[in-house]
């Protein structure tokens, strides 16, 4: 506890202001863990030597890394040969993906059964290790196991093992890079890069078999897709030439015949009109000449006869003989007459032979006209023809169409099939490994400073935190501020507690109430003088004559609290009285050591006078009225009349009268007395009584008319209370530590 030489009057001076309105709760809360500093200390360190202790007792850890680098550019076998060329970039979906692979339960299984860690003690650690595993094994009446249950046994440790490397693996993408890293925590650094690195080749050896296993199964799905399609191409291509057929849809050239036959008729036509109009004007010729009465013979179809040619031949020649035979012989010559016979024989024939062009001429224009139309009419019903081959081609070039649609899918597997047949057997995987892991140097656990440094924090936070409850739980009173929250009282003065130490004077162990008299210019005195101030001069207009010292239960230290205060107002030249008015335990009388035979309950039955009953104060000249040993009466006294006649002759009397009275919760006394006082100073265990216990008390003083000037805190620990001020006056108690005296 504090020493009172070394503590000083303005620690606790500055513990009994009040609070002021703006006081912030960021201040309130840097004095609570100011005030339960010892507790975050305790807490701290505790936590910190026990996190130092598991650390130093844990098994090291060696972690091994393997870096891989993915490469999802490769040629996709299934991708298109754009893709396969260019590549995709991968993205983060594709990359968490093969992050989830190399995480996978199945990889660490294979990892598992290629290195045989189900023998490895380390993550198959023996049914029967220990002591007591080998003690249970050695009282085992069971018989051997069978190979069934052998079996059963080892796939459930497989299982173990696996969920052991499952916890014991890291993987992760190395920022936003296309690197993911693999590590692998072993009590074994060899073991540690040894497992790192099998995760690192079985994962590529999967990708392989994964591609070889996918390039099977394409070239079998392929395969029997190109058979199902090459069926139905070819059942189309047939459906489509027996419809061709069935329709009359044969084609040549790229056209159908009947397309091929009406243009062979139209050509037919053209020639055959020309024809007809050729011959139509020759006849219209040759009947044009007879109709205007010239010689048949001069048309030009005429013309063109080799008979008439020779007939105009021989015309001729009879001319010439008629012209001879008329410049020989004369008209009358008879040759004369033969020769005219021979000329109008010609001229007949030569009209026949006409008559005979214009027949022929007429025959050849009737048949140009009959073979017009003869090709006219193969030319109407080739073309009915087409009209119905054309709506028949709808049909058949919808089944084209699908028969095309199908030759094309074909054709695109098959194309597939050939690429993938082309790619075979150079397939790679999608990654790489970067570098591979070797064997750690320094353990990756435990992590000496960091563990060190989290007990720490974990250590003050959970100080704190218990602070924070042993705050919230506490009921006591142990500053001015809480007297002022939780009473709405002001707190007068804070006594410090006087140890043995602080008590032995001059080789002599003082009592508390008599201490001040020893030690009038200590700290504890200092604080009196400050109470005393606080209640009998702090009010001009309403002073305090008649002081009721009282507490909420037994054991506060009123009475040490009454018999200072009155001794050191007398050592200030007040005249003061003490009255002791704890009817049961007189307090006040046995502090004082006094043995009387008449005290105060003779007074007030007026058996005994005031002057009679009235005892003197050696040591500071104050006068004490205490109680006689007698027995409790039942009587009323201190709501009579004559305790209020008493009252005011003592207050006539004297310039301070202190009632040391009972404490209020257990006896109804001191409610009864306390409203013939002036005020009541409330005296409250530092740390030690319960706020709610003090509440009460006032609310019961209250009750009776009580006028309360306050509350002082006795028994205070120096040391915490300088704790609990915001400016902390007791960093300059070396500039004033002389104005007190031990």
């Amino acid at each position: 506890m504090g020493d009172t030489g070394t503590r000083q009057f303005d620690i606790f001076s500055a513990a009994v202001k009040e609070s002021t309105p703006g006081e912030s709760e960021m201040t309130r809360m840097v004095d609570m863990f100011r005030r339960r500093l010892w507790v975050v200390m305790l807490t701290a360190a505790l936590v910190f030597l026990a996190v130092a202790f598991i650390t130093a007792s844990a098994t090291k850890m060696y972690t091994a890394t393997a870096d891989v680098q993915l490469d999802l550019q490769r040629q996709n076998m299934l991708g298109s040969i754009e893709t396969a060329v260019t590549g995709a970039a991968p993205d983060a979906g594709a990359v968490d993906t093969e992050t989830q692979i190399l995480s996978s339960r199945t990889l660490i299984a294979r990892v598992v059964d290629n290195l045989n860690l189900i023998d490895d003690p380390e993550f198959n650690p023996p049914a029967n290790a220990g002591i007591f595993g080998r003690i249970s094994d050695m009282l085992r009446l069971s018989p051997a196991p069978s190979a069934l249950e052998k079996a059963r046994n080892r796939s459930a440790a497989r299982e173990q093992v696996i969920n052991r490397l499952m916890k014991r693996r890291d993987v992760r993408r190395v920022g936003l890079t296309y690197i993911l890293q693999i590590s692998v925590t072993s009590e074994s650094p060899a073991k540690a890069a040894q497992i790192a690195n099998s995760f690192a080749e079985l994962y590529l050896t999967s990708q392989l078999e994964n591609k070889y296993d996918t390039i099977a199964r394409a070239n079998e799905w392929l395969a029997n897709r190109l058979d199902v399609l090459r069926q139905e191409v070819q059942a189309k291509e047939r459906q489509v030439e027996v419809y061709r057929a069935q329709n009359g849809l044969l084609s040549a050239s790229g056209s159908t015949l009947t397309e091929q036959a009406i243009s062979n008729l139209n050509l037919q036509m053209v020639g055959a009109r020309a024809d007809l109009a050729e011959r139509e004007a020759r006849l219209r010729s040759v009947e044009s000449a007879l109709a205007r009465g010239d010689n048949a013979d001069t048309a030009a179809e005429a013309l063109g006869s080799v008979v008439i040619a020779n007939l105009r031949e021989k015309q001729a020649d009879i001319a010439r003989r008629r012209a001879e035979i008329t410049a020989k012989y004369g008209p009358r010559h008879p040759e004369m007459r033969r020769v005219a016979e021979e000329e109008a024989d010609n001229a007949k024939r030569i009209d026949q032979e006409v008559s005979r062009i214009v027949a022929s001429l007429r025959n050849e224009v009737e048949i140009a006209r009959n073979r017009v139309g003869s090709i006219s009419g193969s030319l109407g019903l080739q073309q009915t023809d087409l009209a119905a081959n054309n709506v028949g081609a709808v049909k058949l070039r919808e089944l084209e169409r699908d028969a095309e649609a199908s030759k094309t899918l074909y054709e695109g597997f098959l194309s597939r099939s050939k690429q993938i047949a082309e790619q075979g057997g150079a397939e790679q995987p999608d990654a790489r490994i970067v570098s591979r892991a070797s064997q750690p140097t320094e353990p990756s656990s435990p992590q000496t400073q960091l563990n060190l440094a989290i007990g720490l924090v974990l250590g003050l936070a959970l100080g704190a935190l218990l602070a924070l409850l042993l705050e919230f739980f506490e009921q006591s009173l142990r500053s001015a501020q809480d007297v002022q929250d939780r009473l709405r009282l002001t707190c007068l003065g804070a006594l410090p507690y006087l140890d043995k130490r602080t008590r032995m004077v001059d080789m002599e162990m003082v009592p508390p109430e008599s201490y001040v008299l020893r030690r009038p210019l200590s700290a504890f005195g200092e604080a009196l003088r400050g109470v005393r101030a606080s209640l009998f001069f702090s009010s001009p207009d309403r002073p305090v004559r008649v002081l009721a010292v009282t507490s909420a239960l037994p054991d506060e230290g009123k009475t040490t609290t009454a018999l200072a205060l009155a001794r050191i107002s007398a050592l200030a030249g007040s005249k003061t009285i003490v009255v002791d008015c704890d009817l049961r335990r007189r307090s006040a009388t046995h502090a004082l050591g006094l043995d009387v035979e008449h005290g105060l309950t003779e007074l007030l039955f007026g058996t005994a006078r005031l002057e009679d009953v009235i005892q003197k104060d050696v040591g500071s000249g104050a006068d004490i009225l205490p109680l006689a040993q007698a027995e409790f009466t039942p009587r009323d006294l201190f709501n009579s009349t004559a305790m209020r006649e008493l009252i005011e002759e003592l207050r006539n009397r004297y310039e301070v009268v202190i009632l040391d009275t009972a404490p209020v919760l257990p006896l109804a006394d001191t409610r009864m007395l306390s409203p013939l006082a002036d005020s009541v100073l409330l005296v409250v265990r530092w740390a030690r009584t319960r706020h709610s216990a003090v509440r009460s008390a006032v609310e019961q003083l209250r009750a009776h008319g009580a006028d309360i000037g306050g509350v002082v805190l006795a028994g205070v620990n120096s040391s915490l209370m300088a704790r609990l001020i915001d400016d902390r006056p007791d960093n300059y108690s070396e500039l004033y530590q002389t104005y007190y005296v031990r």
